[in-house]
């Protein structure tokens, strides 16, 4: 993804078409990504995917404007989704345009844009005069398609940036985690500090909270942190540190069982749960005290009760929620789309080759991309495509006809309103995975939603497994995992000390492929199935 600054490097914009997502888009949460996802649809070969947002700290028409995630993580959120250009604009080099002169000249003009997609409160040009009503009209002109994107409801509440705001105000992290569909995370450098943990006998480490990041409620937090292969349950406390005094927004962690030198590096710190407000000790031995009975309560986040009772269901995706058809379907797009003067037998025998040479690829026991199979058939057919755009394109074609099972989001919104905490965890490459969670529209129902590429480790990895259940803030022990893959999914899960329940598709749960296992995994063959093993949460 390349990274322009507006209106400075204006002249580095390369020339070509492009379809762009309008936007302030500061914590890509499911409302933001629906509307990203708008613009990158349908799009031909050589259209950039381009997000038109404002360099953060400038937009001046809104009273809160602190970002949801740094600069780094929304470039790394932004290349899954796909995005080719991410272009950064300062506000004050077009607030005083009219609607009219924002889409001629903007655009129309400087962008190029055929097509455009924003929210349904989307606001733009002089005072905020125009809506999405007018940008439709005004890009009419032009020929300038645009979709304009209705509210995404997660729980009855509209996923928008000023409420997640206001649950991060509010240290209700569980509100954040939902409307985000990932925990908040501070990932930052660590700092030099006072090295007061040192004192206190609990070494701790420092991260400068950036001053145009959203800050949660200052307070103690039990916490989770993700470092050298390891997730280990911490404490942190968000603040000015009243007892000791420091200028500026810290959050200091004591990470239990870790002693490490963790200067200079970035490790990921995930708030759960506010503990408790801030407050001056008298004394660096009360102090310690108080750290001590936080880290106990921290502790038991961690660790499953006498009776193990389950709160979170988390789930695979590839023929787990989702089923049918998608991979022909994406084939059949893209060798109508390369080769349209064929006739339907012609490319119902491409079709064919297409098949054999993926389950071949499959089968041969070496690691294959889907670039390598677009780039054999290209060389084979005597397309000049571009490769980079025609994998996308075979990409995209499977990914936005994905069905997901029937049922599934009833059964799904049912279990949430049971109480439970849902998530995924995902084999597979990145931006194919994230772009099927955002096509089926799965994001709002999910608590988080892990894809391995993004992770840097794969099931039946156990570190996976407890990532996923660290960031929902449930002890491993009380996550039920439902997958299809006997070994990744039911043993990965059992191996990460989760309970597996197995999703088939035909065969009955006395079939060998259940006896190689463990005998009691339950077994379903419909996600609804669920609704009768998870009763309401008291």
């Amino acid at each position: 993804m390349e990274t322009y600054t507006l209106p400075a490097q204006a002249a580095q914009l390369k020339p070509h078409p492009r379809c762009v997502a309008l936007g302030i888009f500061d914590g890509l949460h499911a409302g933001h990504r629906h509307v990203i996802l708008a613009a990158n649809k349908g799009m031909p070969d050589g259209v950039s995917r381009t997000v038109y947002t404002f360099q953060s700290g400038t937009v001046t028409t809104k009273e809160e404007q602190r970002r949801l995630c740094t600069a780094e993580q929304q470039q790394e959120l932004l290349s899954t989704m796909g995005v080719d250009e991410l272009l950064e604009v300062d506000f004050a080099a077009v607030r005083d345009l009219t609607p009219e002169q924002f889409v001629e000249e903007v655009l129309h003009r400087q962008l190029g844009a055929v097509q455009v997609s924003c929210g349904y409160n989307y606001r733009f040009g002089k005072n905020g005069s125009g809506d999405a009503a007018a940008l439709t009209a005004l890009c009419e002109k032009y020929g300038i398609a645009v979709q304009v994107v209705e509210p995404v409801l997660i729980s009855g509440q509209t996923a928008c940036s000023s409420a997640v705001r206001k649950a991060l105000s509010e240290g209700d992290m569980d509100t954040v985690r939902r409307l985000q569909s990932r925990a908040y995370c501070l990932r930052l450098p660590v700092t030099e500090g006072q090295h007061l943990g040192h004192r206190l006998g609990m070494p701790t480490i420092n991260q400068t909270i950036p001053a145009d990041l959203a800050c949660p409620r200052y307070g103690v937090y039990a916490s989770c942190v993700e470092v050298e292969g390891q997730v280990l349950p911490a404490v942190t406390n968000i603040g000015v540190r009243p007892t000791v005094g420091s200028d500026t927004p810290l959050a200091e962690t004591w990470i239990q069982g870790f002693d490490g030198d963790l200067y200079g590096t970035t490790p990921a710190v995930y708030p759960l749960v506010f503990l408790r407000e801030e407050q001056r000790f008298d004394s660096l031995e009360a102090l310690h005290k108080q750290v001590e009975q936080d880290a106990a309560t921290a502790r038991d986040l961690f660790t499953p009760p006498e009776q193990t009772e389950i709160r979170a269901i988390l789930f695979d995706f590839d023929s787990t929620l989702r089923g049918g058809p998608s991979f022909f379907n994406g084939v059949n797009e893209w060798v109508a789309y390369y080769f349209p003067t064929l006739s339907a037998e012609e490319k119902a025998a491409r079709r064919k080759e297409i098949f054999r040479y993926h389950n071949y690829l499959c089968s041969s026991g070496s690691a294959f991309t889907y670039e390598m199979l677009v780039q054999h058939f290209l060389e084979e057919w005597g397309c000049d495509a571009d490769l980079a755009a025609a994998t996308r394109r075979f990409y995209d074609g499977f990914c936005d006809g994905c069905p997901l099972d029937e049922g599934v989001i009833p059964a799904l919104a049912e279990l949430r309103r049971r109480g439970y905490r849902l998530g995924i965890i995902t084999n597979g490459f990145s931006y194919p995975q994230n772009r099927k969670l955002d096509s089926m529209e799965l994001r709002p129902y999910m608590d988080v939603a892990m894809v391995s590429e993004d992770e840097g480790v794969h099931k039946p990895d156990p570190l996976l497994f407890h990532r996923a259940a660290a960031r929902l803030g449930v002890p491993v022990e009380c996550c039920a995992f439902v997958g299809d893959n006997p070994q990744a999914d039911v043993q990965g899960a059992l191996g990460a000390g989760m309970h597996p329940i197995h999703k088939v598709e035909s065969h009955t749960a006395d079939h060998l492929i259940h006896t190689l296992w463990q005998t009691d995994t339950p077994v379903i063959r419909q996600i609804v199935e669920l609704l009768d093993l998870f009763p309401e949460i008291k």
